[in-house]
């Protein structure tokens, strides 16, 4: 009788161990991706899991990066099969949707209640975004020149595993011009250009990569811990810290305006030099110059011989003053800097 216990109790260890390494090596499975020249984290995360705020994840699975903006051709990375997996959320179920499910009839009940007609089911009207909050945040903007130095309200100053890079739900010590507390929230901020006029060569503003947002947690040791809740891009030591600030997305609406406006391409997102499909870029005009957020404009670009043609089609989804943010919806070509920008007709 003792043999027979511990042989099923050893049968029943092997099944235990076998199954727990096959939902291991599930989980463990990647797959492998061949570095190409120009490739970043965020666009490889983009290709891949069509998420490019999800690169973080991608970089924590591969230690033997040190710093996610130097990835070199033919090496290759490994992408958790996980993140290429679409899960659905559960539907939350509130008290009011509760009251509205109806009670089981009982038995006794039923030939009581008269058969009813089958009530149309009204479904909510799907609302449409111009941008994904996110992408309006990252997206970032070019500051004012006039004032010649970079606005912020602190920094990054540290961490305490001595690490100088930062993402998603890491730990990290700040340094704040006024005191802050708990629950405070910032943007961490890094310029990463001083942009000049393509046209005039006038120095406009610099370019800010907004790089996620973190908030204040305690006071460890006389400094101020806090916690990164989003990230769009590493962070570092050392990187600004802005006021928080809540932006909405704003709404996709049938009709979008089409205004007289002439400018130029200024800038584009991570300093590339062309554009295409979705991607950012910047122009030199902005609120003060009747724009407003959902305007459609059209790119123009010139040939050796100075002939024009349209090569696509930007939609404002940030203002400031004097400048704004667009996205490409759509190009036949590539989008440079230094490409007119005007109303579409």
């Amino acid at each position: 009788m003792g043999k027979r216990i511990s042989f099923t109790t050893f049968l029943f260890g092997l099944i235990f161990i076998f199954a727990f390494s096959i939902a291991y090596s599930q989980e463990m499975e990647y797959k492998e991706y061949k570095v190409m020249k120009g490739d970043t984290l965020w666009d490889i995360s983009t290709k891949e899991i069509q998420d490019p705020f999800l690169w973080p994840k991608i970089w924590k699975e591969n230690p033997e990066i040190k710093n996610p903006d130097r990835i070199s051709p033919a090496q290759t990375i490994k992408i958790p099969l996980r993140l290429l997996q679409k899960e659905q959320p559960l539907e939350e179920v509130t008290a009011e949707k509760a009251a509205a499910i109806p009670e089981p009839v009982k038995e006794e009940q039923k030939k009581e209640v008269p058969q009813k007609a089958v009530e149309k089911k009204i479904e909510p009207v799907k609302k449409n975004y111009l941008a994904d909050k996110d992408l309006l945040i990252a997206s970032g903007y070019i500051t004012d020149y006039i004032t010649k130095r970079i606005e912020s309200v602190g920094k990054i100053s540290g961490a305490p595993t001595g690490r100088t890079m930062f993402g998603n739900n890491d730990y990290m010590y700040i340094k704040t011009n006024t005191p802050a507390n708990a629950g405070d929230k910032f943007h961490v901020i890094r310029p990463s250009a001083l942009i000049k006029h393509p046209k005039t060569k006038n120095k406009m503003g610099y370019l800010i990569s907004v790089l996620g947002t973190v908030k204040a947690i305690e006071t460890e040791n006389g400094m101020t811990k806090a916690v990164v809740t989003k990230a769009y891009g590493e962070m570092r030591t050392g990187d600004l810290l802005d006021a928080f600030y809540e932006i909405e997305p704003v709404m996709e609406e049938d009709e979008h305006r089409k205004p007289d406006v002439s400018g130029f391409i200024v800038a584009a997102q991570k300093m590339k030099s062309i554009s295409a499909f979705l991607d950012i870029l910047f122009i030199d005009k902005g609120s003060s110059d009747g724009l407003e957020i959902g305007d459609l404009l059209k790119t123009i670009s010139f040939d050796k011989l100075n002939k024009s043609r349209t090569i696509g089609v930007i939609q404002i989804i940030n203002l400031k003053g004097s400048t704004a943010s667009a996205i490409v919806r759509k190009s036949e070509s590539s989008i440079s800097i230094g490409d007119e920008v005007t109303g579409l007709k």
